[in-house]
């Protein structure tokens, strides 16, 4: 369900009334004493193993000296650790399953490589037979994974049961319960119960809306007869003594009181909580993309990568300019006005593709067409392969581009004999963050000029996507893939 501001107007997460949702959060819970009573059963398991396979003389796990017990004991609560997962209860109900096996396995190679230090920092695998330490391992794989197997069966189990299900009653009808309630019945499904709608509005009031199933004392007295996990209020909150007298009247049911955010299912991030000056809470609806500690490393990864390519290909750029100056008269390096963070303008730095003219031609710029007769003979290589782009590590370095981002566009650019502000009202938005020498679009077959409408708003979409889902990782596999996608040159001309 999602985060609503509780009733004194500080950030409530979700949560359930006692012995029925809980459970989800219990078996997160059990999971540390049954990991250790799997290991514990294990190492005596393994001692068995051994002793019919090896037969070696005068081991027992009764005859076992304290020293062994300690360091299975030991190993079992670092295993206990290392296996915990807060979140397996949620993940299992949703059947998040590779989330499941990910944390597990990772979890597991932490307790066993951390195992592994330990007993030999202390000298410990001196003593225990490694036949029997490898068993241990195997046996503890085996086992505490097939409790979270059965664990998570349980929890579907009661799901489809109906025991895990929220009941939850919103107070007051209008739009934004229709939006909650739609909401809540797209993401959640049958884990959830809309106990009913009640407001004291006077009947007919809420035309149009979702009809109320009564009025709040109505919800009162079926709440002392029935569970409520949740209530939701779905009110203004601009008049504060009536909304404190509601939450006054509904704390004599035993049930978690929230306050929707009033723009709950528009396009905003509206559950997103922020704080300004000293603690002032507010209502997120458009945060900055790339923030704070993100920005720095996305710097570092600009400065560092361009650095590093830059150098690496600098006999390369050498080259080129020497070929474009025995190609044709005119300057080695192109530059042009484009759009940068913010929509602030700067100078991009490309390799001369074009003849050279000495009349600028910015106003009502036309896009490259195929077998545009302005490029030269070198030039036509130089675009196909992307090599006129490379100049372009300097603006990184610079601090106008970013290697991953929204391509720039020149200014004034038109598609359709339309700018591209006019075919989609968010072109604007690709300028929240620096733009890129390569870029989602690009690498997702949006590559080159738009020459249509439709074509410039599914780059927009693109782009807006990875502005909304930025990450290191996702920057690094956008130019991992550009290097299949310069080679196929798809679209380039």
């Amino acid at each position: 369900m999602s985060r609503f501001l509780d009733a004194a107007g500080t950030s409530a997460a979700p949560h359930t009334t006692p012995g029925r949702c809980d459970l989800v959060a219990l078996s997160s819970a059990l999971l540390l004493p049954l990991d250790v009573a799997c290991v514990l059963f294990s190492g005596c398991l393994s001692v068995w193993i051994y002793i019919v396979w090896f037969e070696p003389a005068g081991l027992a796990v009764g005859a076992w000296s304290s020293y062994e017990w300690t360091a299975l004991v030991t190993g079992a609560v670092l295993a206990a650790v290392s296996l915990y997962d807060e979140k397996f209860g949620t993940r299992a109900i949703l059947r998040h399953r590779a989330s499941l096996a990910r944390r597990y396995g990772f979890g597991f190679m932490i307790f066993a490589s951390t195992a592994l230090v330990v007993a030999f920092a202390s000298r410990a695998l001196d003593r225990l037979p490694a036949e029997w330490v490898v068993l241990w391992f195997g046996t503890s794989l085996l086992s505490t994974s097939l409790i979270r197997l059965v664990l998570a069966r349980l929890i579907r189990s009661l799901e489809r049961r109906g025991v895990l299900t929220e009941v939850i009653a919103v107070v007051g009808a209008g739009p934004l319960a229709d939006r909650l309630i739609r909401h809540l019945r797209q993401t959640r499904g049958n884990r959830i119960k809309i106990l009913g709608v009640f407001d004291d509005a006077p009947a007919g009031s809420g035309k149009g809306f979702r009809r109320a199933r009564g009025s709040v004392a109505d919800l009162i007295a079926l709440g002392t007869t029935r569970p409520v996990d949740w209530i939701v209020l779905t009110l203004p909150c601009t008049v504060e003594a009536p909304l404190d007298s509601l939450v006054h009247r509904l704390k004599v049911l035993s049930a978690p009181i929230g306050l929707c955010p009033q723009n709950f299912g528009l396009t905003h991030p509206s559950h997103t909580i922020d704080y300004l000056g000293d603690g002032v809470p507010v209502t997120l609806l458009a945060d900055r993309p790339i923030r704070r500690r993100s920005a720095v490393i996305k710097r570092i990864e600009d400065v560092a990568l361009g650095a590093l390519i830059a150098l690496i290909l600098l006999p390369v750029l050498v080259l080129i300019a020497v070929a474009i100056r025995i190609d044709s008269a005119g300057p080695v390096i192109f530059r042009q006005r484009r759009h940068t963070f913010n929509n602030r303008e700067f100078e991009i730095y490309k390799f001369r593709t074009m003849r050279w003219t000495s009349a600028g031609a910015t106003a009502n710029l036309k896009q490259t067409a195929r077998d545009d007769i302005r490029i030269t003979r070198l030039g036509r290589l130089l675009r196909a392969s992307s090599l006129d782009e490379l100049p372009q590590l300097f603006n990184v370095l610079e601090g106008d581009m970013s290697l991953v981002g929204p391509r720039p566009h020149a200014v004034n650019m038109r598609t359709e004999n339309q700018l591209g502000g006019d075919i989609t009202t968010t072109y604007a938005h690709r300028h929240r963050v620096k733009p890129g020498m390569t870029g989602w679009s690009q690498v997702n077959g949006s590559r080159g000029a738009t020459e249509t409408a439709d074509q410039l708003r599914r780059r927009v979409a693109l782009d807006l996507r990875y502005v909304d889902n930025w990450s290191l990782q996702l920057d690094l596999k956008i130019l991992a893939m550009t290097i299949p996608e310069v080679f196929r040159r798809t679209n380039a001309y």
